[in-house]
């Protein structure tokens, strides 16, 4: 896998495009969180050019990130799509001729992750948490004050 995330800049000269396609391991995500966990392929499509003095790199990205539930803590599947993730770096930051984009396209793939999730956008023990809620009721201490 140290290939799949490298582009070449000498393959992009004369205004050639690279395409990229891959279905990626999750172990890419390199995440040891206890409440966040990928376990489907990361699908990333897009491509790679030069723009002047700069790499772009232009991906649409889908993956599955699997989260606790907020209300009953059962583990949820939340999908994760990155329709249009762009990345430049400038060619003279890029030593060897070769970019590594794993870091943004990881950073950027983190940044969609919820704060929370819900299971079924909808738990079912959401109604144990009721009375806990409603208005009338001493948890709301500044409800009167407008």
């Amino acid at each position: 896998m140290d290939n799949l995330l490298k582009i070449y800049i000498d393959r992009l000269s004369n205004e050639r495009t690279e395409k990229i396609e891959e279905s990626l391991s999750p172990e890419f995500m390199d995440v040891r969180e206890k409440d966040l966990q990928f376990k489907s392929p990361v699908s990333i499509k897009g491509k790679a050019y030069l723009a002047e003095n700069h790499l772009v790199i232009q991906l649409s990205v889908e993956t599955n990130a699997h989260i606790p539930c907020l209300i009953c803590d059962e583990w949820v599947e939340k999908k994760l799509t990155i329709k249009t993730f762009y990345h430049t770096e400038e060619l003279e930051n890029i030593k060897g001729q070769v970019y590594d984009y794993t870091n943004p396209l990881r950073e950027a793939i983190l940044l969609e992750v919820p704060s929370y999730v819900e299971c079924m956008e909808n738990c079912p023990k959401r109604g144990e948490l009721k009375n806990y809620l409603q208005k009338g009721n001493d948890q709301f201490p500044f409800a009167d004050l407008s």
